[in-house]
């Protein structure tokens, strides 16, 4: 299952022994017929980088009904957002806490708790404080994504890019919020997912 999960995401058994923390003699030592399995210590980093819980792991993988491809990303800060380009999924365990996604996770892909009230909406779209949002910063933005904008002072926001007057703006979906001008803010990363826990 090691072997196969790695090559599924074309890590070398360096980079995956790496990421999860170990040397490679032990990573060629799960991958050998017959080699140990990891040991207690370490497999949170090795299911985690396999997209699967440790329950998955010791149980030889999702189930069958269970047929989304599931990744953990790091669940961020307002604050730590401004710091994405430090954010590497692939990479050694860290203290962030991380929440499982069903969208093919790249390098730097990460979420964010939603807080306020400017994207609630009556429509189709809604964004209620608690929302998960998962982003991808190498996702070149279009008008009508979900997008996190970065200003001067490294605070982030989530709103909607849109063009008016041929000025990128970004829009809140609560109508009792004001629309701005992009201006000299940069996009961060577009909404890939959006979790809601409705209980």
């Amino acid at each position: 299952m090691i072997t196969e999960g790695r090559q599924t995401l074309a890590m070398s058994v360096g980079t995956f022994a790496r990421a999860a923390g170990v040397t490679r003699a032990a990573v060629q030592h799960w991958e050998r017929p017959g080699g140990t399995s990891p040991n207690r210590s370490h497999r949170p980093a090795v299911a985690r980088l396999l997209g699967m819980s440790v329950e998955e792991f010791l149980s030889g993988g999702p189930q069958p009904m269970d047929r989304w491809r599931r990744r953990g990303v790091w669940l961020l800060s307002a604050v730590e957002a401004g710091g994405f380009a430090h954010i590497d999924n692939f990479g050694p365990h860290s203290e962030l806490e991380t929440v499982l996604v069903t969208v093919d996770v790249q390098r730097r892909t990460f979420a964010l708790r939603v807080h306020g009230e400017s994207m609630r909406s009556k429509g189709v779209n809604s964004f209620p404080p608690g929302t998960i949002v998962v982003i991808e910063p190498d996702m070149k933005a279009r008008p009508g994504d979900f997008v996190i904008a970065q200003n001067r002072e490294k605070q982030a926001t989530f709103k909607q890019l849109v063009v008016i007057k041929e000025v990128f703006c970004l829009r809140p979906l609560n109508k009792r919020f004001k629309t701005r001008p992009l201006g000299d803010g940069v996009i961060i990363g577009v909404v890939r997912e959006a979790i809601w826990h409705l209980r």
